[in-house]
Formats: structure tokens, sequence, C-alpha cells
């Protein structure tokens, strides 16, 4: 199921965050990705569309299966409400992690990896 079709089918009634939760995620995605090791993270911006409202772009080192895991996990225990939805797409242009969480409002966006190898000296 992709992002656009979670929002529609999990929370119609509710309405994007144009509020001070959906600044205050752009901050705490940069804050905790850039906290772990082997992920540089290199812009997060607030976009403001209702089905991509958060934007962020990283570089990570770190390999799978830890990478998603490792994202998985930050994304849900430090960034995510108690409802929350999140999915993984491989694309040509990098590991896409798309996310949605609610509360009274909604916020949704998508981090970019750029999924680099580590320099052996």
């Amino acid at each position: 199921m992709k992002l656009q079709e979670k929002i529609a089918q999990v929370i119609p009634h509710l309405k994007p965050n144009k509020g001070e939760d959906v600044l205050q995620m752009t901050e705490d995605i940069y804050h905790y990705f850039s906290e772990l090791d082997d992920f540089e993270v290199l812009r997060t911006e607030y976009v403001g569309e209702p089905s991509r409202m958060v934007v962020a772009a990283c570089i990570t080192t770190m390999q799978d299966p830890f990478f998603k895991i490792v994202v998985a996990h930050t994304w849900q225990n430090d960034l995510a409400f108690d409802n929350q939805w999140s999915e993984f797409e491989v694309t040509d242009q990098g590991t896409v992690f798309r996310f949605l969480t609610w509360e009274d409002e909604y916020i949704c966006g998508e981090i970019w990896f750029e999924r680099a190898k580590l320099e052996t000296i």
C-alpha cells in the first residue's frame, strides 16, 4: 500500500498538521539521524503538501539488514506518534522511507537515503 492510499484509508477524517508539530518533526528528523553513526543528514525541509509534508535527505554507509532496522527503530521510538505507518522503497535514486503518523492531525513525508560504501584504507 502506498502512502496516499494509506492516508485515504486510515485517516480520511483528519487534517494535515500545519502547526508546530510538523516543524518540530523536521528538526527531530535532523537531530535523531545526525546522532547515529554512519548517517549524515544533508537537509530536512517542510514542503507542506498534504501527501508529502516533510522531506529529508541523508547519506548512510550502514548496510542491510542493519540499515532498515536502525531507521525503523529510530522512527518508531523517537519520532512517530502512537499511531504510525511506514514503508521502505528502493529506487534508482536511493532508498526512500515514507512515513505517516497521527493523533488529532497527521504528519507524513519522506526520508531519502543515499546508500554510500564505507571507505576502506
